[in-house]
Parts: C-alpha cells; sequence; structure tokens
C-alpha cells in the first residue's frame, strides 16, 4: 500500500462503483448511508481480504478513506442526475410556458375572430329585424290593398244583385199594367169561389149536425126496441102464473 494520502485517496477513488442508478436518481429524501451501502460497492471494498490484512490503525484509515470516497462518489453523481434533471424539467418548462404562450394567442385570435363574428352576428340581426319590420309593414298593406278589393267586389256584386231586382220590379209594373182588366175578373172569381166556398162549409155543418141527430135518434130507437122486448118477456111470464094458478 501507499503511505502517499493522496494517491491512497486516488487508489481507492478509482475502485469504487456505483449501482443502482433509480436510488441514486430518487428526487426524494435519501439517507446517505443507504446511498453508500446500497449504490456503491462500499461493503465489498472494506471487506475485502486486502483491507482486512492491514494492521491497525492502517486499516482504519484505510476504511475511512474507502467510506469517504464512495459517500462522494454517490453523492456527486446523484447531485449531478438531479441537476440533469432539474435542466430538464426547467427546459420542459420553457417548452410548456413556449406552449402556452401559443395557446394564449391562439385563443386571443380565436376571442378576436369570435368577438368579430359576434359583431357580425348583431349586424345581420339587426338586418334580419329590420327586414322583419319591413316585411309586416308590406303585409300589412297588402291585406289593406286586399280588404279594399274584397269591398269592391262585394259592392259590384249588390250593385248588380240591385239591378237585377229593379228590372224584375220594372218588369212586373208593366205586367200589371198589361193585367188590369184581368186582375179585376180575378177579383170577382175569387168572390165567387169565396162565397161558395161559405156555403159548402155551411152544408158540411149542417150535415154533420143531421148525422148527430140521426145517431142520437137511432140509439134511443135501440133503448125503446130493448125495453119493448123486456117489457114483452115479462108479459109472458104473467100470463103462464095466471094459468098455474087456475089449475
Amino acid at each position: 500500500m501507499m503511505d502517499d494520502s493522496k494517491a491512497l485517496f486516488d487508489f481507492w477513488h478509482d475502485r469504487v462503483r456505483l449501482s443502482n442508478q433509480d436510488l441514486i436518481a430518487d428526487p426524494g429524501h435519501v439517507q446517505v448511508q443507504v446511498l453508500r451501502h446500497e449504490c456503491t460497492n462500499y461493503d465489498d471494498l472494506w471487506r475485502s481480504s486486502e483491507v482486512q490484512a492491514l494492521e491497525e490503525p492502517e486499516r482504519s484509515k484505510v476504511i475511512a478513506i474507502i467510506k469517504y470516497e464512495c459517500t462522494a462518489k454517490v453523492l456527486q453523481h446523484r447531485a449531478w442526475l438531479l441537476k440533469d434533471r432539474a435542466n430538464k424539467l426547467e427546459d420542459a418548462c420553457n417548452d410548456l410556458n413556449q406552449q402556452r404562450s401559443k395557446l394564449l394567442g391562439l385563443i386571443k385570435a380565436l376571442q378576436e375572430k369570435i368577438f368579430g363574428k359576434d359583431q357580425e352576428a348583431e349586424k345581420l340581426n339587426s338586418r334580419i329585424a329590420g327586414l322583419e319590420a319591413q316585411n309586416e309593414a308590406l303585409q300589412a298593406e297588402l291585406d289593406n290593398n286586399k280588404a279594399y278589393a274584397e269591398l269592391l267586389a262585394e259592392f259590384d256584386q249588390l250593385k248588380r244583385q240591385y239591378e237585377t231586382v229593379e228590372k224584375r220590379r220594372r218588369e212586373l209594373a208593366k205586367n200589371n199594367q198589361s193585367l188590369g182588366g184581368r186582375v179585376a175578373h180575378t177579383e170577382r172569381y175569387k168572390k165567387k169561389r169565396d162565397e161558395a166556398m161559405g156555403l159548402v162549409k155551411e152544408l158540411k155543418q149542417q150535415i154533420q149536425s143531421i148525422t148527430q141527430e140521426n145517431e142520437q135518434l137511432r140509439a134511443e130507437n135501440q133503448n125503446l126496441h130493448a125495453a119493448l122486448e123486456k117489457f114483452q118477456k115479462r108479459d109472458k111470464l104473467g100470463i103462464v102464473e095466471i094459468k098455474k094458478h087456475e089449475t
């Protein structure tokens, strides 16, 4: 073994081996002794026959150097890994910020477009409202014109009906003038007809009265005939009784 301290440190430094990279790179808290025992060959080195063959205090000195070199090497490597991880995270964060800036720019552009579309939509809605109002006004005017046309048509129809009635009235007046004599004759005929109908009615009443009297007389005759038959039967019975007494 070398007596020079630097040479001794360098010797054992070169013999340190690292393992269990995931544990070394763990971003959480890891105890130093855990890193030394589980991530280096520290236990193999200080238990080696080469170290155990040394006499005290040389053996303790070498074990301390091995412990230092293993601890320093694993901590340096862990620091490098964590720094590299931090750099990568920072780069990722920068990328995210850039993407965020791009997204914000896109959102802003979309908002401007949407706002522009909203303004355009408002203009269109205003235009539609104006057209609807204009359409309602035109429809009202059209309805008024239609109603006026219907009134004119109804007036023409009434006028034609009046002309027809007036024409018929004139024709009837003309016919009445030509039929003046026939009207007087008709009146006389109606008078005679009414007199004849009155006479017929009176005769019917007389016939009905006579018929009723005949019915009453027939009923009285039947009653008298029945009473006579009853009397004759009773008279015959009386004669028979008298003869019985005589015998």
